[in-house]
């Protein structure tokens, strides 16, 4: 809006001033004025052309006063174009060190490109190396592996040497024995026949460790005072006289440990013990469950009364053999060498016979139990008689 008015003021004030320079060459001319000495003609061309001066002046004064552009355009050109080379020199300069700018960026620009390829190259080399070192741990802990059981196995080769050594020196020790044993036996000192049962009795089960254990020793301690009253030998300090391997112990504590009501516990030899050797032995174990209750019918048998004394003992023994069997079919757990599970005394079976005497005919002998039987034995008997033809 600025320009505008400038110009539209511009245009009336040269309009203006040209339309009295007009007037004052018409009235020179008319009236035939002489200025400087002049010719009208001249005159009024002068005064044209100081006209168009005036114009001239007063728009550029006027542009001066009313515009900094104009004015910076009028007096300060040779400024301008001095600080615009200036520029030019200075945009020149920046181009050039733009240009250089833009080849340091690209040479680096190509080394960073470098150090990526040298950097993938080197990623790859790093993942080659963790290959070869996931497969050299694997290729370690393999060796490892074959060298444990390596060792496990010249241990194992070594146990069965030493387990082999002492296998041949238990034979050695055996065939001594044997030889000896059978010395002993010509000359009758043999303490225990092989298998015979050194020590019995019932432990009870379910306990703790230390009960458990406790309990073990006394049967253990128990055992080896009747070995040495069997051997006969009297010891002021205290006496081992029965060995067995401690695996064989340890199995048993478990067993009995994990049983739920009492186990019957023999001490048996593997071998004859001849006198002045310990005792090498065994531990059996049975549940020592309820076989019989207290006067419980184990078995009964019709026997002829009518025979002689010596048949009628004869049919008593069959009698108790036949017991023996049921009893031993039963449950009750045989001596090991006899194979017996109870004994009769004489004078019980004197007094069967004699009431057996006194019926005639067909009588039926009756044998109950005398008192709770557990498996544990002995089967104590009570004997009855009765009249076959009742």
């Amino acid at each position: 809006m600025f320009g505008l008015r400038l110009i539209l003021i511009l245009a009336v004030v040269g309009g203006l001033i040209a339309f009295i320079g007009d007037k004052l060459g018409s009235k020179i001319g008319k009236k035939k004025l002489s200025v400087f000495g002049l010719r009208p003609y001249h005159t009024s061309v002068l005064m044209t052309v100081i006209t168009g001066i005036l114009i001239a002046s007063i728009t550029l004064v006027t542009m001066a006063v009313a515009s900094d552009s104009a004015r910076t355009a009028m007096f300060g050109m040779e400024k301008l174009q001095n600080e615009l080379a200036a520029l030019n020199r200075e945009k020149d300069q920046a181009s050039v060190a733009l240009a250089k700018a833009q080849a340091d960026v690209a040479e680096k620009n190509k080394a960073i490109l470098a150090l990526d390829e040298q950097i993938k190259a080197s990623a790859a080399e790093k993942a080659a190396i963790e290959n070869q070192l996931v497969a050299a741990r694997q290729n370690y802990e393999e060796a490892k592996g074959q060298l444990q059981q390596a060792q496990s196995a010249v241990g194992e080769l070594s146990q069965a040497k030493q387990s082999l050594e002492g296998e041949v020196t238990n034979l050695e020790q055996m065939t001594e024995r044997l030889r000896r044993g059978i010395l002993a036996i010509r000359e009758g000192q043999v303490v225990f026949r092989s298998g015979e049962v050194v020590y019995a009795g019932v432990l009870k089960g379910s306990l703790n460790d230390e009960e458990n254990s406790r309990q073990m020793q006394l049967f253990l301690a128990t055992a080896n005072e009747v070995t040495l009253h069997r051997m006969g030998v009297e010891a002021k300090e205290p006496v081992q006289a029965i060995w067995m391997p401690n695996e064989v112990i340890e199995e048993a504590l478990a067993r009995i440990q994990a049983a739920q009501g009492n186990v019957f516990v023999r001490v048996r030899t593997v071998a004859n013990i001849i006198a002045g050797e310990p005792a090498v032995c065994t531990l059996e174990l049975a549940s020592d469950n309820r076989i019989y209750k207290n006067n419980e019918l184990i078995f009964s048998k019709e026997i002829d009364l009518t025979q002689s004394a010596s048949s009628m003992n004869g049919e008593i023994l069959g009698f108790l053999s036949d017991i023996n069997r049921v009893a031993v079919a039963a449950g009750v757990i045989p001596d090991p060498l006899t194979g017996k599970v109870g004994n009769m005394d004489a004078g019980t079976m004197v007094e069967t016979g004699e009431k057996m005497a006194r019926y005639g005919g067909k009588g039926i002998l009756k044998a109950y139990a005398k008192g709770d039987i557990n498996a544990s034995g002995p089967v104590l008997l009570r004997l009855e008689v009765e009249n076959a033809d009742k």
